[in-house]
């Protein structure tokens, strides 16, 4: 019986895909945050994501946000490369009866995020279409040695996080559940992408991977053991947190951690030796480092709660699964 796409699942669609089409022979392919092709002494990062009204757009998210929306998914994904951006371009499929105002402000959103991130738009294409329908691509350049990818990590090297996690989560259900959270639901509807921190991680010479977190913690971290084969502990308690959590006293704290996505944070793993140098690189970046882990010689990947310690199942967001949907019934 020929597979359904629900029932495989978003990355194991990629997966399938990356073995029809093999190995990149100029640069790094399918697998990573961004395609990378070699030119010289740098890699051109390349990358691509997708917005569609009826799957990707909240009511509540305005067009200027929708804009600002699909040109930081795009650029977070060069910040994970810890690439400098070099431009952006987008596909908009328009409805006619669409009013211009609203692609106005969709393009006012996408330009404030690329000037706010050093880079700017440099073309695309419009077409008509049932649904709006917005194609983001972000181009930007790292130097060869610099490039950080999703494998890498060694056992003793720290797991570390840009930034708290659970934001996004709690701003979707504040919207759900009409709570005034406006620190969370800004940044589910308006994330900003780490261009300036991934740059200065890969700067820093001791970082070993790094990815970001749009499905959750839990599932980033199973696709890097994936792809570099390395395992991680996790201490629950060191992960730095969404202020926002105790509004919502009936769903697990865990859920919306660990599982939910969305917050567009880095995690990264760095030598040991290296930890203060990455964290003072960060600070005069203007952020800061939160170390939650480390990576170890296990079998599976762990998460520590009050000392106990449990298996990290790999649960999060993924397009096209049931199972996925499922998970967040609340």
């Amino acid at each position: 019986m020929p597979a359904k796409l629900e029932d495989l699942g978003e990355r194991e669609i990629i997966r399938r895909i990356k073995d029809l089409l093999g190995e990149a022979e100029r640069g790094i392919g399918l697998g990573d945050d961004t395609a990378a092709v070699l030119l010289g002494d740098s890699y051109l990062l390349v990358t691509t994501d997708l917005m569609v009204r009826k799957t990707h757009i909240p009511e509540s998210m305005t067009p200027f946000q929708t804009g600002w929306y699909v040109t930081a998914i795009n650029l977070s994904d060069i910040a994970a490369m810890g690439g400098e951006p070099l431009g952006f371009l987008v596909a908009l499929g328009l409805p006619r009866q669409m009013e211009y105002e609203d692609l106005e402000q969709c393009v006012l959103g996408m330009e404030k995020c690329c000037s706010e991130h050093g880079t700017e738009i440099l073309g695309g294409d419009t077409k008509e279409s049932e649904e709006f329908t917005l194609s983001g691509t972000a181009i930007g350049t790292v130097p060869k040695e610099d490039i950080l990818l999703r494998s890498g990590s060694r056992v003793g090297d720290q797991v570390c996080v840009t930034g708290p996690l659970g934001r996004a989560a709690c701003g979707y259900f504040a919207l759900k559940r009409g709570l005034n959270l406006d620190d969370s639901i800004s940044a589910l509807l308006a994330p900003r992408p780490r261009v300036r921190e991934g740059m200065a991680l890969s700067s820093a010479g001791s970082v070993t991977a790094c990815m970001d977190i749009s499905d959750g913690l839990a599932s980033s971290l199973h696709q890097m053991t994936e792809l570099g084969g390395s395992h991680f502990k996790i201490a629950y308690e060191e992960i730095p947190k969404s202020q926002d959590l105790t509004a919502f006293p009936d769903i697990p704290q865990e859920d919306l951690v660990l599982y939910f996505g969305g917050d567009y944070e880095l995690v990264f793993t760095v030598r040991k030796d290296g930890l203060e140098d990455v964290r003072q690189t960060l600070e005069r970046a203007g952020s800061g480092l939160w170390r939650m882990g480390e990576v170890v010689e296990s079998g599976e990947n762990i998460l520590e709660i009050g000392g106990e310690k449990h298996p990290l199942p790999n649960r999060g967001w993924e397009h096209l699964s049931l199972a996925a949907r499922k998970s967040f019934k609340y």
